[in-house]
């Protein structure tokens, strides 16, 4: 397989690719909104990248299967509307067959028409005051009045208040029409709620995102409607600052619209990286190598990665992204190649996740001595550099830029600890290895792979 598609959610079994085990949460989640007796605005938090949309799209079609009235509105892809209250109710609109299934379907039509026909009395705009004044001043003021001024200034301000109120007694002729239509779309004999899933709301650009909020909970905020907003709460701030400034409290300001916050749960350490493993077939190309150490490559891209990913931190489409990577630059090797995919995985990792860090080991900026010093700095790294893989991964980089047989210079400091009266056990076991798998990979041409693999990962960034 050589490029990934979008998670099928089959309609009969929507979690049966559900490789992150999140039928849990969608289970939790539909228990609580099913029960609510009152409006809700529930926030399913998760970093960018971490699979919120695909958790959401076979949620949705869980709820369904439920019987339970659910709309999917992809708020990123519909901002370019000049107005969030003209998009959420043409998403009603669209579904509105489907909605009413479970409902009575004339009467679910004719609370929504009447619901639509006040929407658009909310969305008609008075001439601005400003504008007005500026028509004022294109008169002759000199032949104005300071009583005819007084007078104008006052039939602005009356217009203003009746429009107020107009647009109240409409606010709530329009809440009232929304609860009428979203009873009559529910089984009479088990009532269950309208969920309105909005997704992608963190990419939208400030403005809408803050108008998709605000219409949201001041327009919809009626019995038998839950919204479920899909976004990373962290870049939904940094969206709503731009807008109010550094200094806002986000968090504040968001409970205003937000009533609860469900946190997606990360999937297990190495879970999504088997499931990426399997779906591009990698068994197949591994088990067709063959020969002295190569017989262990998939083995080793399969555990480097699921180090490396945990102590890079890697959200889910990153991760996907480095197995995009190692996919086209194996699919370009032929099976006779070593891959030397320790050292492979750990520099595609680099790439994608510290590119800066990636460019200046390939381009002589800093030494693999740097490049390791920096990296076992890092969170978690420690632990990985004492195990095997570690092992091996150091003994890659502390050589990746030698020549064969040349780089006695480079392993002297670990020659010193193994003759050390000072060093201990461990660290004498731990230097003596490493020896030996520099030792090992002089001969079967692991030593200076630097530059041939970075080729290799060039080559595959290249197809986009």
């Amino acid at each position: 397989m050589l490029k990934s598609r979008d998670i099928e959610v089959p309609e009969d079994n929507p979690f049966c690719n559900d490789d992150l085990d999140r039928k849990e949460s969608a289970d939790a989640l539909t228990e609580f909104v099913v029960s609510a007796n009152e409006p809700l605005v529930v926030c399913i938090d998760a970093p960018w990248g971490q699979g919120k949309t695909t958790f959401l799209r076979m949620w949705q079609q869980s709820l369904k299967n439920s019987e339970v009235p659910t709309i999917y509105f992809n708020a990123w892809e519909n901002d370019f509307s000049e107005d969030a209250l003209v998009s959420l109710i043409g998403e009603i609109s669209s579904a509105l067959s489907e909605l009413s299934r479970t409902g009575d379907e004339s009467k679910a039509k004719e609370y929504f028409a009447k619901a639509k026909t006040i929407s658009t009395m909310l969305l008609k705009r008075s001439i601005p005051v400003t504008a007005k004044m500026a028509t004022a001043g294109a008169l002759d003021l000199d032949d104005l009045t300071e009583q005819a001024l007084s007078a104008f200034a006052e039939s602005i301000a009356k217009e203003q208040i009746e429009q107020y109120e107009k647009s109240k007694q409409s606010l709530e002729s329009f809440r009232n029409a929304l609860t009428d239509f979203a009873s009559s779309i529910s089984d009479e004999d088990n009532p269950k709620p309208l969920v309105f899933i909005i997704d992608e709301l963190d990419r939208c650009r400030p403005n809408y995102s803050i108008e998709v909020l605000e219409k949201a909970k001041h327009f919809f905020n009626v019995q038998n409607i839950v919204f479920v907003l899909g976004a990373d709460k962290l870049q939904l701030g940094s969206s709503i600052k731009a807008i109010y400034g550094s200094g806002l409290n986000v968090n504040g300001y968001l409970r205003r619209f937000i009533d609860f916050d469900y946190l997606l749960p990360p999937p297990d350490k190495g879970k999504f990286v088997k499931a990426l493993f399997h779906k591009y077939s990698f068994s197949d190309y591994f088990s067709q190598k063959n020969g002295r150490g190569v017989q262990y490559e998939h083995e080793h891209a399969l555990k480097m990665f699921e180090e490396l990913f945990d102590v890079f931190q890697l959200t889910l489409r990153e991760q996907e992204h480095c197995c995009s990577l190692l996919n086209l630059a194996i699919r370009t090797t032929p099976h006779d190649y070593k891959l030397f995919p320790l050292f492979l995985c750990f520099l595609i990792v680099l790439k994608v996740k510290q590119p800066d860090l990636y460019n200046d080991l390939i381009s002589e900026r800093i030494s693999p001595n740097v490049l390791l010093d920096r990296f076992s700095r890092i969170q978690g790294s420690e632990a990985l550099l004492e195990t095997n893989y570690g092992m091996a991964l150091e003994a890659y980089i502390i050589v990746c830029k030698s020549h064969p047989h040349g780089h006695d210079e480079i392993l002297t400091p670990y020659s010193k600890i193994v003759e050390s009266v000072d060093a201990t056990t461990e660290q004498k076991h731990r230097a003596n290895r490493i020896l030996e798998l520099v030792k090992d990979f002089d001969w079967n041409g692991g030593v200076g792979a630097l530059s041939y693999l970075v080729n290799k990962i060039e080559v595959a960034s290249r197809f986009k």
